[in-house]
Order: C-alpha cells, then structure tokens, then sequence
C-alpha cells in the first residue's frame, strides 16, 4: 500500500467490506479493499479497507453509523 493510507477497518466478511467501501465511496472518500484472504481456504484470512489519511475521520464517523 502506498504511503498515505490507513486501514480502518478488518473483517472476515468480505459483504460488509464491500457495504461500507461502496458508503465511503457514496461520500466522496476514495477506500480500497485489500483481500487477504486465502483462495483454497477461506475461513482462513481478512479484508482490509484503506482510506487516505486525510479522510480518516469522516469515513471512521460514516463506518460508526452504519
């Protein structure tokens, strides 16, 4: 990940990641889901979401809302 971004959120439901990246991105924040999951075995592994840094607070207050 390139400098300049955060995760602020982890889970291993892939569905509630791609909910909350498609509400940053309804609210003009740029979010990027990084699949850490592994292709064989999935119950093994996480998705990340990043956000830039300077929209770290407005997407942590959208994520808190949902």
């Amino acid at each position: 990940m390139e400098k300049g971004w955060v995760k602020i959120y982890e889970s291993a439901d892939t569905l509630m990641a791609e909910i909350l990246r498609q509400s940053l991105e309804e609210n003009d924040i740029c979010a990027v889901l990084l699949n850490q999951r592994d292709s064989s075995y999935l119950a093994f592994g996480s998705v990340e979401l990043y956000v830039h840094e300077s929209n770290r607070v407005e997407a942590e207050k959208i994520i808190a809302g949902q």
